[in-house]
């Protein structure tokens, strides 16, 4: 687990994505955690169900680096329940790239945690030499994302009408 001042982030091996899908109430009971139904954005809800999938797909194969495959859950030590995910989607490519997504539950946008997570995300990844850019996609009309990029160092490299890309080198 990594710990900053308000946050604990975990990363959820293979058999905790399966309880998380399915039983979220009892994955919170075996992590010893206080229990809250989560309040998604409803924007992004499709997003989750997808990487959902990729999450218990990838740990099953990546058992050695399920890290860089899973949702870490970000938690709020004050309340030591699970207030968002975070994660990347994969080890880094030859380039030395992942690409890394989050998001919260609504009730806990605008107070600095995505920030917070993001940043020990980013040196917990730096800290593997293999890895030399992050890089991560926001949709053009989602201020707060791009806030949260910024304030933690990633650069827009292009955009369309839909996304910005983003990137953020070591």
């Amino acid at each position: 687990m990594i710990i900053t001042e308000r946050l604990g982030l975990l990363p959820l091996e293979h058999e905790h994505l399966l309880l998380y899908k399915n039983n979220p109430a009892e994955l919170a009971k075996r992590l010893n955690l206080n229990y809250e139904p989560s309040q998604n954005d409803p924007a992004t809800e499709v997003d989750l169900k997808e990487a959902i999938e990729f999450w218990i797909s990838n740990t099953a194969t990546h058992r050695a680096h399920f890290e860089w495959f899973t949702n870490w859950q970000i938690i709020s030590l004050e309340k030591n329940i699970v207030i968002g995910g975070i994660g990347f989607a994969g080890l880094p490519d030859v380039e030395g790239k992942t690409m890394v997504g989050y998001g919260l539950d609504v009730r806990y946008h605008g107070k600095g945690f995505a920030s917070e997570a993001l940043q020990a995300l980013c040196k917990w990844g730096f800290s593997h030499p293999m890895l030399l850019a992050i890089v991560a996609d926001t949709p053009a009309q989602h201020m707060a994302s791009q806030k949260v990029l910024i304030k933690n160092g990633f650069s827009e490299t292009s955009r369309n009408h839909e996304l910005i890309h983003w990137q953020k080198m070591r």
